[in-house]
C-alpha cells in the first residue's frame, strides 16, 4: 500500500535540511512494542504490512504470510496454502473491496481475508509494487507492467521492459524502470519519459511518493526529486547524509517518518527532526515498510528484526541535558522551577526546558534524597540517608541542620498547620518549632520508630511506619487497621481527602481505603489494583481524581468511584484509568518501569502537569488529561474446529455442525495491539451451561460430547484491571443436529434390552456372591498370618537400616538425615538453657563449607583421586572440631559443621583458621602426587541478635549461612563470609522463610545489612 503524501514543509526540510525549534515533544513520547520469531513470527525478515477490514494485521515475511491479532501469529505458507506462489513475500496491498493482493518473489497471489480463500494469478516473476487504478483493477510491477482486471491478467504494452515501482497521482501513473522514469496519463493515453541520473541507473528504487506537485524517489543511492523542468536531482536527509532510503509516511497526526539505512527519522508536526538509532530502539532501525493502522498505531517492518508497533502515549519523558538520568525526588521551588534530586546531583528545570545544576556529586555527598522543604525562599532543606542538610541558594553552601540526626536516614520533612515541621525517618519522629527539635511525645507507643510517610490535615496527622499506620489527633495516638493486613504493613504513602476519606498504600498489601464512618477496604491485585507497590498518591481536587504511581506505572481513580465503595465486593467494579501501564515501553526505556523510589516528594504539580521521577529522567502527564478509559475490542470468533474446520466471518450469526460433530474447539480472539497480554476472556455455551468460565488469556473453548440442540456461544473480553461489560460480548448460534441413535424409538429398544440383561446379571451375581463369601473368609485368615510374619521381618530390617542411613558411605561423616533429625534437638536443648548460654556468651554456629573448583580434581586425576581428597578433608574437619560438634556431608563437595555451645566471639576466628588450614594442607593422591585445595565458608549464628528479641528458627540461620557461602563464591572464592544486620532490623523481617533471599536483598539494598567478607591470603 502506498504512503500518504507529504506537506510542503516536509519537502522543504528534505531538500534544505533546515530544522525547527526545540519542543517538549520527542521520540521518547512514543510507546513501542517489538515482536520477533521468538514470539511466533515466521521470520524476522518482514517486507510488507497491511490491515484487513476485520482489523487483523497481515505481515509478509521471508518465510510466508502471517495474520496477527496482537497475541498470536497464524502462518500461511505454500505448505498449507497451495495457491500461495512463494513464501518470500515482497508486497501486500488491500484494494477498495477489501481483497488483499500478495506480491512474492515468484509471482502474484490474492486472497479474501474473511473466507481465507487464496487465488493464484499467471504472473511468474518478482512483484515489486502494486497499485489500484480503479475498483476491480490493479496494476503491478514485475518483469513487465501487468494489469489485473476482473480476475484477468494482461500486459500493459505501453512499456515493454521490466518495471520496479508504481505511484498513482490523480489520473497519472508514475513508473520506474532500470533506466527511465515514465509518466502515463490515463485520460490522454500519453506516455512521457524522463532519463534517470547516473546514480539511479540499475539501482534499486524502493518507493515513489508525490507532494507539492513533485515526485520523490527513495532508492539505494539516496533521496531524489523530479522538479518542474523534468530534471531528477538529489536531496539531503535531515541529518545532511545521503544514505539509502526505503520508505516514508506522514501519519494522521501530522508526524513524519523516514526509513533510511540504520536510522529512522521522525518529526512531530511543526517540530524539529529527530532520528532513532539502535541506542533507543534496542536494535538497528532498518525498516522495509511503515504502515498506519485504523487505530493510528504505526507499524515498522524490519529487514532483520521482526516488527515494531509504535503509538503516541499519554506521557512526556524529559531528559534534561546535563541532568542525571536517575531522578530520585521532584518538587516545585518558590522560584517556579522544577527541582530534580538525582542520584549524583541536584538541579532545577525551568519552564523553557533549560536545566541548571545546583549541587554536583562532590558537593552533594548526601546519598538518596527523600524529601524537600523550603523554610525560606532561598533556603532548601534536604532529607537524605545522612540526615537533614540546608542548601543556601545565594552562597551555594550545604550545612547540617540537626546535629543529633547526623548520618540517620530521614524520609519525611512535612510542615504542620501551626508553622512547625515534622521530621521522620529511621530514628523516629521529631517535631521542629521555634528553633528547637524535640522527639515526638508518644514515640514509645509506636511498634517501630522507622517513619516512612506523613500527611497532616488540620489537626489530623496520618503517620506511616514500617509496621502499620497511626493516627495522631487531640494528643492521642491510635493504631489503624486492626484486624486487617494494614495493621502490620509497610506504609509507602498516605493521603487524606477533603471528605476525610483515608488512603494508605503499602509495600506488599496494596492500597487501603477508609471512607468516612466506614471500615477499611483493601484494593489489591486480586480485585482490580493494576500494579504495586504504590509509592505516591496525590488528590487532584480540580479534576476530581486521585493520581497514584508505582514502580511500574501511573493510574487514576475518580472521586465518584470511591464514593460508591460500600463493600469490598464492589472493588472489581471499580473503574481505574491506567495512564502508563507495565505493558508500555517507551523508546530508550525498558518496559514496566516507571516511578522511582519510595518516600515523600515522588510527584509534583508544575505548569498543570504531574511530574514523576524515573530511572530515565522525569515523566510528566497533563493534569487535565482527557483520556477515555481503555475498553478492549469486542472478541472475534475465528473458527470452530471439530471433525471438520468451520471458518467464520464477523457477520455470520449461526453455524450448523455436521451430523457426527459433537466435540468441538472454538477459537476466538480480540484484536488488541497496545496491551494484548492484559486481555482476559470469559465464555459460556448458553443452553449447555449456566455459568461463565473465566479463562484468563486463553483463547479457545473446548467442548466434548455435546448433546443435540440449539446453543449460543458467548464470549466477552476485558483488561485485567477492569470489570466485565456486556458491550464486549460476541455471540454465535451453534446447531447440533440429532442422529437416529438419539431418537426416542432408538432409546426405547435399548431400554428393553438393558432390562433383560440386567435380570440375567442379577441372577448370576446372587449365585456367585454366596461362593465368594466362603472363599473370602479362608483367604482373609491366610493373608492375615502372612502379613504378621512380614511385619516382624520388616521391623528387623528397619532397625538395621536406621544404623546405616545416618552415615555417609564415602567419608564416614554424618549425613543430611542425621543433621535434620539431630539439629532440632540441639536447638531445643539451647532454648531450655537459653538464659545460661547467653550469659556465658555461647550459642550454636552453623557453617557451610564448599570446596572450590573440586571438579578439576576429578577431571584431572580421576574419581578415585577425588574420593581420596574428600576423605582427607573429612578427616581434617573432624580433627579441627570438638567432640561435642559434628560434621555433616551436605552434598557432593559441600559440608555443614554444627558447633554446639560455642563461644560466639570465637566462631569468626575458627572459620578463618579452618579456611587457612585447608588452603595450607597438601592432599596426597593415590598415585603419590600432592595437590592443594581451597574452600569457601559461610556461617551464621543461632540465635541472631535482632531487634525485638524474637528467636527465629534454625532453618533461617542455615539459609543465611548458605547465602553467605554463595557471596564468597561470587567474590572470587577462598574466603569466609557472614551477614551482619543493622541494630534497627526487626526479627519479623524473617518470619517468612520462603522468601529469605528476597528479604536479605532488600535489607542489603537499603543499607540495613552487609556482608563481612574475609579473603585468605
Amino acid at each position: 500500500m502506498k504512503r500518504h503524501t507529504l506537506l510542503l514543509l516536509f519537502l522543504l526540510l528534505l531538500c534544505s535540511g533546515s530544522l525547527q525549534a526545540f519542543s517538549q515533544q520527542s521520540m521518547y513520547d512514543f510507546d513501542i512494542k517489538h515482536w520477533s520469531s521468538s514470539d511466533g513470527l515466521s521470520s524476522n525478515s518482514v517486507r510488507a504490512i497491511t490491515q484487513d477490514n476485520q482489523g487483523y494485521i497481515w505481515l509478509g515475511t521471508l518465510y510466508g504470510l502471517n495474520r496477527f491479532d496482537g497475541n498470536q501469529f497464524e502462518h500461511f505458507t505454500t505448505t498449507n496454502q497451495h495457491n500461495l506462489v512463494s513464501n518470500n513475500i515482497t508486497q501486500l496491498f488491500k484494494d477498495s473491496k477489501g481483497y488483499i493482493w500478495v506480491g512474492t518473489k515468484s509471482g502474484l497471489t490474492g486472497f479474501d481475508p474473511v473466507s481465507l480463500k487464496f487465488d493464484r494469478y499467471p504472473v511468474l516473476s518478482e512483484v515489486t509494487a502494486i497499485i489500484e487504478i480503479a475498483p476491480g483493477e490493479v496494476w503491478l510491477a514485475a518483469d513487465h507492467l501487468f494489469r489485473v482486471k476482473n480476475g484477468q491478467v494482461t500486459r500493459v504494452d505501453k512499456i515493454r521492459e521490466q518495471v520496479n515501482q508504481l505511484e498513482k497521482v490523480d489520473d497519472k501513473i508514475w513508473i520506474t524502470s532500470s533506466h527511465w522514469l515514465y509518466s502515463y496519463d490515463l485520460t490522454t493515453d500519453v506516455l512521457t519519459s524522463y532519463a534517470l541520473p547516473l546514480e539511479l541507473i540499475q539501482i534499486p528504487i524502493y518507493d515513489l511518493y508525490w507532494a507539492d506537485e513533485q515526485l520523490y524517489l527513495a532508492s539505494e543511492s539516496g533521496f531524489f526529486a523530479l522538479n518542474a523542468k523534468g530534471e531528477i536531482s538529489k536531496c539531503e536527509l535531515p541529518d545532511k547524509t545521503n544514505t539509502a532510503v526505503y520508505k516514508l509516511l506522514k501519519d494522521s497526526f501530522g508526524n513524519n517518518w523516514i526509513s533510511a539505512n540504520r536510522k529512522l527519522f521522525h518529526q512531530h508536526d511543526k517540530q524539529e527532526w529527530q532520528y532513532i538509532t539502535a541506542d533507543e530502539l534496542g536494535s538497528s532501525p532498518w525498516f522495509s515498510d511503515i504502515y498506519e493502522d485504523k487505530q493510528h498505531n504505526i507499524w515498522l517492518a524490519s529487514f532483520s528484526d521482526g516488527i515494531y508497533r509504535s503509538s503516541l502515549g499519554n506521557i512526556n519523558r524529559v531528559l534534561a541535558p546535563g541532568a542525571d538520568d536517575v531522578i530520585r525526588s521532584v518538587a516545585v521551588t518558590p522560584q517556579d522551577t522544577l527541582l530534580l534530586a538525582g542520584q549524583s546531583q541536584l538541579g532545577e528545570l525551568d519552564a523553557n526546558g533549560d536545566y541548571h545544576t545546583l549541587l554536583n556529586t562532590d558537593q552533594l555527598g548526601l546519598g538518596a534524597i527523600f524529601d524537600l522543604y523550603w523554610p525560606t525562599e532561598n533556603e532548601l532543606w534536604l532529607a537524605s540517608t545522612k540526615g537533614v542538610h540546608a542548601y543556601q541558594r545565594q552562597t551555594k553552601s550545604v550545612s547540617l541542620v540537626f546535629d543529633q540526626l547526623e548520618n540517620n536516614l530521614v524520609r519525611v520533612l512535612q510542615p504542620d498547620h501551626q508553622g512547625g515541621l515534622w521530621v521522620g525517618g529511621v530514628m523516629g519522629l521529631y517535631h521542629y518549632q521555634n528553633g528547637k527539635l524535640a522527639p515526638f511525645a508518644l514515640m514509645e507507643q509506636l511498634e517501630t520508630r522507622h517513619i516512612t510517610a506523613l500527611q497532616q490535615q488540620e489537626d489530623l496527622v496520618l503517620l506511616g511506619t514500617t509496621r502499620g499506620l497511626y493516627q495522631y489527633q487531640q494528643e492521642k495516638l491510635t493504631r489503624l487497621g486492626s484486624g486487617t493486613a494494614l495493621f502490620n504493613s509497610y506504609i509507602t504513602a498516605v493521603l487524606v481527602l477533603a471528605d476525610n476519606t483515608l488512603l494508605a498504600s503499602t509495600l506488599d498489601d496494596g492500597v487501603f481505603i477508609r471512607p468516612p464512618q466506614q471500615a477499611w477496604y483493601q484494593l489489591h491485585h486480586g480485585n482490580g489494583l493494576p500494579h504495586s507497590p504504590v509509592v505516591s498518591m496525590v488528590d487532584d481536587s480540580v479534576n476530581n481524581v486521585i493520581w497514584l504511581s508505582s514502580l511500574k506505572g501511573i493510574f487514576r481513580i475518580k472521586h465518584q468511584e470511591l464514593a460508591l465503595i460500600t463493600d469490598a465486593a464492589l472493588f472489581p467494579l471499580l473503574t481505574i484509568d491506567e495512564v502508563l501501564s507495565p505493558y508500555d515501553r517507551q523508546l530508550g526505556t525498558i518496559p514496566g518501569r516507571c516511578c522511582n523510589g519510595a518516600g515523600q516528594s515522588k510527584v509534583a504539580l508544575w505548569h498543570q502537569r504531574y511530574w514523576y521521577p524515573t530511572l530515565k529522567g522525569v515523566v510528566s502527564v497533563a493534569a487535565d488529561l482527557n483520556q477515555q478509559i481503555n475498553s478492549p475490542t469486542k472478541p472475534v470468533i475465528k473458527m470452530v474446529q471439530g471433525q471438520s474446520n468451520y471458518p467464520l466471518n464477523s457477520s455470520q450469526p449461526k453455524l450448523l455442525l455436521e451430523l457426527n460433530d459433537r466435540s468441538i474447539t472454538i477459537h476466538y480472539t480480540a484484536l488488541e495491539y497496545i496491551k494484548p497480554t492484559a486481555l482476559q476472556f470469559s465464555y459460556q455455551l448458553q443452553g449447555f451451561e449456566s455459568s461463565w468460565h473465566d479463562v484468563g488469556p486463553r483463547r479457545e473453548a473446548i467442548y466434548t460430547n455435546l448433546p443435540p440442540g440449539n446453543f449460543v456461544f458467548r464470549v466477552q473480553s476485558r483488561f485485567d484491571n477492569q470489570p466485565w461489560s456486556a458491550n464486549t460480548i460476541t455471540e454465535l448460534a451453534i446447531v447440533v443436529p440429532k442422529r437416529f441413535d438419539e431418537t426416542l424409538v432408538y432409546r426405547g429398544l435399548w431400554l428393553l434390552l438393558v432390562l433383560f440383561c440386567l435380570y440375567g446379571v442379577l441372577w448370576l451375581l446372587r449365585r456367585n456372591a454366596i461362593n465368594k463369601q466362603l472363599q473370602l473368609g479362608q483367604l482373609v485368615k491366610q493373608r492375615t498370618q502372612e502379613l504378621e510374619n512380614s511385619n516382624l521381618k520388616l521391623n528387623e530390617l528397619n532397625e538395621q537400616m536406621a544404623l546405616l542411613t545416618y552415615k555417609d558411605n564415602l567419608t564416614g561423616l554424618r549425613n543430611r538425615r542425621f543433621m535434620f533429625e539431630q539439629l532440632p534437638k540441639d536447638i531445643e536443648h539451647f532454648q531450655r538453657n537459653r538464659e545460661s548460654m547467653q550469659t556465658q556468651g555461647k550459642g550454636v554456629a552453623l557453617l557451610q563449607l564448599d570446596l572450590d573448583n573440586f571438579k578439576q580434581i576429578n577431571d584431572q586425576y580421576g574419581n578415585l583421586a577425588g574420593d581420596s581428597c574428600m576423605q582427607q578433608v573429612a578427616w581434617l574437619l573432624i580433627r579441627e572440631t570438638r567432640g561435642s560438634d559434628y560434621v555433616v556431608r551436605y552434598s557432593a563437595n559441600e559440608f555443614v559443621l554444627v558447633l554446639r555451645d560455642i563461644q560466639i566471639d570465637l566462631v569468626e576466628q575458627f572459620c578463618h583458621q579452618l579456611n587457612d588450614q585447608i588452603a595450607r594442607t597438601a592432599f596426597v593422591l593415590p598415585d603419590g602426587h600432592r595437590t592443594h585445595l581451597t574452600c569457601s565458608i559461610g556461617y551464621a549464628l543461632y540465635p541472631l541478635a535482632l531487634l525485638g528479641g524474637q528467636l527465629i528458627n534454625w532453618e533461617i540461620s542455615l539459609q543465611l549461612a548458605g547465602i553467605s557461602l554463595y557471596h564468597v563464591k561470587h567474590s572470587g572464592k577462598n574466603g569466609v563470609a557472614s551477614i551482619h544486620f543493622d541494630q534497627q532490623v526487626d526479627a519479623f523481617e524473617f518470619e517468612d522463610s520462603s522468601h529469605i533471599e528476597a528479604q536479605v536483598e532488600r535489607l542489603l539494598a537499603v543499607g540495613l545489612a552487609r556482608f563481612n567478607l574475609y579473603k585468605s591470603a
